[in-house]
């Protein structure tokens, strides 16, 4: 398979594809009330002006990156096996991905922890999981 600088693509590609579905378990099965209600959004909102599905592309841009980034961290660290990496992608979740979320909590307009705790879940479900596809393919 193809790889830059080491970092088997379809790895990616895949660590991605998983991130976007916790994404969607997430968002859109699990804990839409939960967060939309925690960020003022109603169900009649999307049905008055739904939104583009070049979004949801761009959505899914945003996990090929952070699938890529994942997996040049664990390279770089040396990082191998399906523990290691579930360990290491979750305390990047942890030490990076949180504080970065936390900054929409403090700064933003909604203060609401729901919608915070929701977001982190996700973050570190779709870390963990993102570590274990791209252990794979060392």
């Amino acid at each position: 398979m193809l790889k830059i600088g080491g970092i088997n693509l379809l790895g990616v590609l895949l660590a991605a594809v998983a991130m976007f579905f916790v994404g969607y378990l997430f968002y859109g099965l699990l804990f839409s009330e939960q967060w939309m209600a925690a960020r003022g959004y109603t169900l009649a909102m999307f049905e008055a002006s739904p939104p583009s599905p070049l979004w949801m592309l761009g959505g899914f841009i945003i996990e090929l990156v952070i699938a890529l980034g994942l997996g040049i961290l664990m390279a770089k660290r040396g990082v191998s096996g399906l523990a290691g990496a579930v360990k290491f992608t979750v305390l990047i979740a942890l030490l990076i991905g949180f504080p970065i979320l936390g900054y929409d909590f403090v700064y933003g307009y909604y203060h609401d922890l729901t919608g915070l705790l929701v977001d982190w879940g996700h973050m570190f479900v779709s870390f963990g999981v993102a570590g274990a596809i791209l252990s794979f393919f060392d």
